[in-house]
């Protein structure tokens, strides 16, 4: 039996979220806006083609994260585009004015709009975006305050976990529950970008469910579509991935980002994945039906047999098809007596038994 909590259903939107639905698909845009509101809107068009549910923006500036210093803990790895965080961020942020016009197109092509939020200050202005529910990033599942302020609202949470242990987790759901947060869902992720397929640890989203008993997700930085589809045949509620138009522009998301393509295969990968889930009863199904009556063995006479033998090794034998009594009720056969004459090669039933 499946903890009360994991069998929840939460509804957000009329998007059902939960182990007996079809995971939610979150079209993460991150940084691959590139400060231009025309592609980015395009990016809404290439999530909604591609059968996804959600557009998920981040909401940040570069003095909500961090500050301009020259210390060296700000030095940043050259594959980000610059080498110092604070120019990161500069260079990722999206500018605040692009959130209505985006989540506007988002609910106009259906989706549901909303956004990662990395500082209690922009509370105010994403509130009056009617943003429906809201992610806290890895990286800020350790800020008490901005759980907090979040948590305030009442609405959904999706926490997502790269980088944390057990104990971080737990410590976080812990101030949003404290806080009057809403329904929290939680999102296995490893934090590296790419994330490479021997770091991924699937497992652990099962572990986490269980552990927590929450409804588990999947947050996928790798590149291409087996992580997330293995996700979800293992059951993951919801996937968010990167993704872009041209993973070859210049920008520090684009080049771990799932193109177009790749969007459209994991999405009609979830459909062919729940399909083959199916359901939790173990039951012969009807596709199996015309084998399990050719296949299986039962029952038959090996010779001519008259009324009032009894059955033995001798005069009887378990063959295909599965015409007579099973081969697993031995017992039910061996030592009974025939009421009736049995032909050879024909199947004894109980009916044909005393």
């Amino acid at each position: 039996m499946l903890p009360s909590k994991l069998s929840t259903t939460i509804n957000i939107e009329n998007h059902l979220i939960g182990l007996d639905q079809r995971p939610l698909l979150i079209a993460e845009v991150s940084a691959n806006h590139d400060k231009d509101l025309d592609h980015a809107l395009a990016l809404v068009d290439v999530a909604a083609d591609a059968g996804w549910d959600c557009l998920k923006l981040q909401t940040y500036n570069a003095d909500t994260l961090t500050m301009r210093s020259d210390h060296p803990s700000m030095k940043t790895d050259p594959v980000w585009g610059t080498d110092n965080l604070y120019s990161l961020y500069e260079n990722a942020c999206m500018p605040m004015e692009f959130h209505a016009p985006l989540f506007a197109k988002a609910r106009d092509r259906g989706l549901m709009p909303f956004t990662s939020i990395y500082d209690p200050r922009d509370l105010d202005f994403i509130e009056g975006l009617n943003c429906p529910i809201y992610k806290i990033a890895s990286f800020e599942m350790t800020f008490d305050d901005l759980l907090k302020c979040v948590a305030q609202t009442g609405k959904p949470i999706i926490l997502s976990t790269g980088m944390a242990t057990l104990d971080e987790i737990d410590h976080a759901i812990e101030v949003l529950d404290k806080n009057g947060a809403g329904p929290i869902i939680l999102l296995h992720c490893c934090s590296s970008y790419p994330a490479p397929l021997e770091n991924i640890n699937l497992d652990a989203m099962l572990a986490m469910g269980a552990h927590f008993n929450n409804l588990v997700g999947f947050s996928d930085h790798t590149i291409g579509t087996v992580a997330p589809l293995t996700a979800i045949a293992m059951g993951a509620v919801a996937i968010e991935k990167h993704y872009t138009n041209d993973p070859t522009r210049v920008g520090p998301d684009h080049r771990f980002s799932a193109t177009p393509e790749m969007m459209k295969q994991i999405a009609d990968g979830v459909d062919d994945i729940m399909e083959m889930r199916g359901h939790s009863e173990k039951k012969s199904v009807p596709a199996e039906i015309i084998n399990k009556a050719i296949g299986r063995r039962s029952a038959f006479a090996s010779k001519n047999l008259s009324k009032g033998t009894i059955l033995t090794r001798d005069n009887m034998r378990f063959i295909r098809p599965n015409a007579g009594i099973p081969a697993n009720d031995v017992f039910g056969v061996l030592g009974k007596t025939l009421c009736r004459p049995i032909l050879k090669g024909h199947p004894i039933t109980y009916s044909d038994i005393s």
